[in-house]
Order: C-alpha cells, then structure tokens, then sequence
C-alpha cells in the first residue's frame, strides 16, 4: 500500500473515490480535487485530515492544483447531457489534469466498463482486449465519452512518458454516494417500485465494493507504465441482479415484484477479473457480506435480523 507520499485524488466526494481517499489518508498526504457544490462533503474530508482544492473538469489551466507524486482519476461526469460536454469534461479533462502531472510517478484513470459492446444476453466474461463500443442505458452520451477518455489517456502516457494504468470499472457499490445497484434496488423496493427481468435469463455482474476498490487501485498504480496498461476492474464473484434482489429481501422482509420483457432494467455484464487479480491480488469483500454492511451503514433499521 502507498505510503508517504503526495497524492490527488479526483472524485473524492462521489461512489467510487470517497473510500480510496480515507484509506490513503493516515499514512499519506492526500489532496481531494473536486468542484464542491456540496460544502458538507468538503467540511468531511477536511475533518478527517483530508486537504481540498478546487478542480472543474475540462479547465485547461490547472496550475492551482498541488504538486503531488501520484494521481487517482475517479472524476466524471456520469450523465453528460450532450456528446459536447461528454468530450470536454471526460476526454478532454482527463488530458489537460496528465499534462498538469506530467511529472507524476503515476497515473491512474478510472474508466468503465460499459465501454464494451456487449450483448445483454452474454454470460461468457468480458476480456480487456474484447469489442468495444458500448452504451450505457442510463446516460446515452457516457459510454461514448469515457472510450473518448481512454484514448486521450493512452495518448497522453506516450506524449509524456507518463506512466498510466487505466482501470475499467464494474458494478461498484457500498456506502457512498448513492450505494450503486444493490442500494439502489432496496431504494426501489422501499418505494414499491418493479423490477424487470428479461426473457432471456438473469442479469448478471461483477459486483466490488468500495474498499475493494480502494485496496485494488492502490496496488494497480503501482504497475502503471508506458505504454498505458488496461486493466478490469470487477469483483472476484459472479452475482445476478435477481440473487441481489432475493438477499435484499431475505435481509429486510421487503418484497419487489418481478416483471418479465425482452429487455431488464439494468443490462449487465461479467469481467474477466484474470489480469487483475495477477497485477493486485484478491478482492476480500464478499458480495453478501458487502451488501449486508454497506444496507447496515446506510439505512441501519432496514435489517430485520
């Protein structure tokens, strides 16, 4: 694990980053990069000795950022509204902070895996070196604008011989932000909401929860060079959003009414996990187990047990 060293770490207030930064905190000097819309999210990470500094994704100049010695990119914008503002804010943003650390011992770019084009029905796990091109149903614009990403990325751990890794997340999920998907299925139970399942079988992921993450990325910066190494980024297990939505159930007493179409709520997918379990080892949180703490953190009287 990282220790004694300057550290960025952009995103630090949503899902994915806002663990990675407590945990690099006792034993680093930690800088959380972000807008700050919310100030009770800044007033915490500086309660827990966490610094901030302002940080718009897409500036150009960002000589007001600290010099640190590595970079965690987990900004994003999740629900560009335009292709426009997709490119500026993930692509475009993403080069000018590698440019801004060109100097950095490492990079590295948290990307998703909804880069890959991948039928709904497939069960088989996606490889780093499989088809890409894919849409998130949830945002039409991000998808495209987090390949454009990974581009810019590539390029830029070339131009300037810095060394990258980018990490293309899963199903991530925890206490954070808004839990990721088995948060956001008790949400939907709780307000009596469905859920549909497609004709062609289950949906399944690979879920990882956020100190998964945390730990993971922190061994993959490490293995970061030229050119940029690419790497999945999901948990060890295979869970479906049906067996999700049974724990949830068997965990509160709630129920949700299954429907079936041709197409689910949520298309999935499985990653091939093989790379990055020889580059950062295994993840340590088991999706039952993560699912029941993260459920326990977040609305600790939905636990009927």
């Amino acid at each position: 694990m990282l220790e004694g060293q300057r550290i960025l770490v952009t995103g630090a207030t949503g899902q994915v980053a806002r663990t990675l930064a407590e945990q690099l905190e006792p034993n680093n000097e930690v800088w959380a990069a972000a807008r700050f819309t919310d100030e009770k999210a800044r007033q915490e990470l500086e309660q827990r000795g966490i610094r901030t500094v302002f940080f718009s994704m897409g500036d150009e100049d960002l000589s007001g950022l600290p010099d640190v010695d590595y970079v965690f990119h987990a900004g994003a914008n999740t629900d560009p509204q335009t292709p426009e503002i997709g490119m500026l804010h993930n692509a475009e943003g993403s080069g000018f902070l590698m440019q801004r650390y060109r100097d950095a011992k490492a990079f590295l770019h948290i990307s998703s895996s909804s880069v890959y084009r991948v039928s709904p029905s497939a069960c088989e796990p996606t490889r780093e070196d499989h088809e890409l091109g894919g849409h998130a149903g949830y945002s039409p614009h991000y998808a495209m604008s987090k390949l454009a990403a990974e581009a810019v990325v590539r390029f830029q751990a070339r131009a300037l011989s810095l060394p990258t890794l980018i990490a293309r997340l899963d199903a991530a999920y925890g206490r954070c932000s808004h839990g990721g998907v088995p948060m956001i299925l008790y949400e939907m139970m709780k307000a009596g909401m469905s859920y549909t399942r497609a004709e062609s079988g289950d949906s399944y992921c690979s879920l990882i929860h956020e100190d998964d993450i945390a730990e993971q990325v922190q061994n993959l910066i490490l293995e970061a060079h030229v050119p940029a190494r690419i790497v999945n980024l999901g948990g060890d297990e295979v869970a479906s959003v049906e067996e999700i939505i049974a724990y949830l159930e068997e965990l509160t007493g709630l129920r949700m009414t299954i429907e079936t179409a041709e197409q689910a709520s949520w298309t999935m997918k499985i990653l091939d996990n093989t790379l990055r379990k020889q580059l950062g080892g295994p993840c340590k949180v088991s999706w039952k187990d993560g699912v029941r703490r993260s459920l326990a953190a977040r609305h600790p009287d939905a636990i009927i047990d």
